[in-house]
């Protein structure tokens, strides 16, 4: 079966309920702001206490203003504070994975040069953190998996992979979604998985939007089929999205 977790928005009192009626696992979003760091360890015990008897769980990690493979030493540094917190949380929760962003922006560096930075990058943290908790880069403003692929390929440690969100792919970039996915292939450990028109990051429910999702979800199935699927759109249109997917057969 799937594993389908849903993103909780920062705001797990609206989305634990609906993890335990269906049976899903969960996205932490509660620590992506950086500025959370202070009150870190009531946080942590606030989701504990929330997620008992909820064992599918992952982190989305700080991403404002980062930036990993800068040419900028102190913005690297910057980086691996907040990703390095991040696994500490995730680590807090027993979490299976972290969602970080590479903060590659288009036309700000060639794509050689930024996998050259990104490689001893990772290298770096992978050696400082030897558990089995996975780190997924997540596009954002990328046009294309370039930079990704070169990284993962470039390093080669099978705990960093992919996390490919359809919904920036689809509005941040002109190849087809199902295109990143073929390009991808099993690079893929983790989906986010929401709608928009094409125009701009709307984070809407599966039920409406231009996404072709049938072709989607299939190229999804077959080029990284173990991939885990998480739901992204708001929390008020969670449910309905829930309902796409039993309908599709993929949850129960």
């Amino acid at each position: 079966m799937k594993s389908i977790v849903l993103c909780d928005n920062a705001e797990p009192e609206k989305v634990v309920p609906l993890c335990r009626e269906y049976g899903l696992g969960i996205e932490i979003q509660g620590f992506y702001n950086p500025n959370t760091e202070d009150g870190a360890q009531d946080l942590t015990e606030k989701y504990q206490k929330m997620l008992d008897g909820i064992d599918e769980r992952h982190l989305h990690a700080p991403f404002w203003d980062l930036c990993l493979a800068s040419k900028t030493k102190m913005i690297r540094d910057v980086t691996r504070h907040y990703f390095d917190y991040g696994y500490q949380m995730a680590a807090a929760l027993n979490c299976r994975s972290v969602t970080v962003h590479q903060g590659f922006v288009p036309g700000t560096s060639y794509v050689s040069g930024w996998v050259k930075r990104a490689i001893p990058f990772w290298e770096e943290f992978f050696n400082e953190h030897p558990g089995h908790i996975e780190m997924n880069m997540e596009n954002l403003c990328e046009k294309n998996a370039e930079t990704l692929i070169g990284t993962v390929d470039g390093l080669g440690v099978v705990r960093l992979g992919v996390n490919l969100d359809i919904g920036h792919a689809h509005c941040m970039s002109d190849l087809e979604v199902t295109d990143w996915i073929e390009q991808l292939g099993g690079r893929i450990h983790y989906a986010h998985l929401h709608q928009n028109d094409g125009t701009k990051d709307k984070h809407w429910g599966l039920a409406k939007g231009t996404i072709p999702l049938d072709e989607v979800l299939g190229a999804l199935n077959q080029y990284a089929p173990n991939a885990v699927w998480a739901l992204e759109c708001a929390p008020d249109d969670m449910q309905e999205s829930i309902e796409f997917l039993v309908a599709k057969g993929f949850v129960r």
